[in-house]
């Protein structure tokens, strides 16, 4: 009797096998999604649902460089540029996106629905590349490329003290320290979903950085460390089907970045897609006061992930490294 609720989810494409919810989320979930439902006014709803219904009607029309489907998983970290991605995709003549929702047609909670609903969305879709922000399932994203044919990933990462600034503004500052301070405790079932796969190296180290007086931004920092590191964690960085792409970049050299995104997914680059990509968020805010054992662990990884785009793109690091640099 226990498993019957859970099957039955599943078969609704309602969630996963696993737990995917954190301990007190659900009642978060419906605070948060009554909040947004009352800002969310009529007309806005119409004008999006008009505009999407113009864009799917084009995409039948089109002529399309073949027939081949390109499921695309836009992962990363939160506040990290994914959702800006994963529009410019959906924006292209070619493409279509499911940006992360609270409760959409591809996803529940933010979470990605079951396998079969992502592939009947895949399938049915009127458009060869179908793009998911899917940020949440980071942790599993070799496993989606694995399940879904023809599978491609981008991984987003933007610095530290961006991420950090942003998220103490959305009011996520006691959210994050009980996620690092579950990790520190090793408790990683209390995360859900986003407490699998998280290597004992980083619940050591959690359990020396995550102090009781953590402010808002130290506790971001580590949430963006936690995220990031599965990069390699997973093995990522030797996988072709995933393509590393930095936010800086991305912002501040759009034509070149998003050629490269689009060279990677096999399909040619429309400027269209870059029409709202904006810069005015690189170094918006002064960089917030982040202890030295937790900024000296945090400026490892970007270095880490720094290096690894370097490798793979034309930038290379300019003296204070948000300014990216081409040859």
């Amino acid at each position: 009797m226990g498993a019957a609720p859970s099957l039955r989810r599943r078969a609704l494409g309602l969630g996963r096998a696993i737990r995917t919810f954190p301990e007190g989320e659900r009642a978060r979930r419906r605070a948060r999604t009554l909040r947004r439902l009352r800002r969310i006014g009529p007309r806005r709803v119409i004008w999006r649902g008009l505009e999407r219904t113009a864009k799917w009607v084009r995409l039948l029309v089109t002529k399309h460089p073949g027939t081949t489907k390109v499921p695309v998983f836009i992962v990363g970290c939160n506040r990290s540029g994914t959702n800006m991605v994963c529009r410019a995709i959906g924006a292209s003549p070619h493409g279509w996106d499911y940006p992360e929702r609270e409760f959409s047609l591809a996803f529940n909670g933010y979470y990605l629905r079951a396998d079969w609903v992502v592939e009947r969305l895949v399938r049915f879709t009127p458009a060869p590349i179908v793009a998911f922000g899917s940020i949440l399932d980071s942790q599993f994203v070799d496993e989606l490329l694995a399940r879904f044919d023809g599978a491609r990933a981008v991984w987003v990462y933007r610095r530290y003290p961006d991420v950090a600034n942003s998220c103490a503004r959305m009011g996520w500052g006691d959210h994050l320290r009980d996620l690092v301070r579950w990790v520190a405790r090793g408790e990683l079932e209390r995360l859900g979903a986003r407490g699998r796969r998280v290597a004992g190296e980083t619940v050591s180290l959690f359990r020396e950085l995550a102090r009781g007086d953590l402010t808002d931004e130290e506790a971001a920092s580590l949430y963006w460390y936690l995220r990031n590191q599965l990069f390699f964690d997973l093995g990522l960085p030797g996988d072709a089907r995933v393509l590393l792409v930095q936010y800086e970049d991305a912002v501040l050299n759009p034509e070149e970045a998003f050629r490269r995104i689009f060279r990677f997914l096999g399909f040619p680059y429309h400027p269209v897609v870059i029409r709202e990509v904006s810069a005015d968020r690189v170094g918006k805010h002064p960089r917030p006061a982040i202890g030295p054992a937790i900024a000296e662990v945090c400026d490892d990884l970007q270095a880490r992930l720094d290096a690894r785009y370097a490798e793979t793109s034309g930038w290379r690091p300019g003296p204070d490294r948000p300014v990216a640099a081409r040859h």
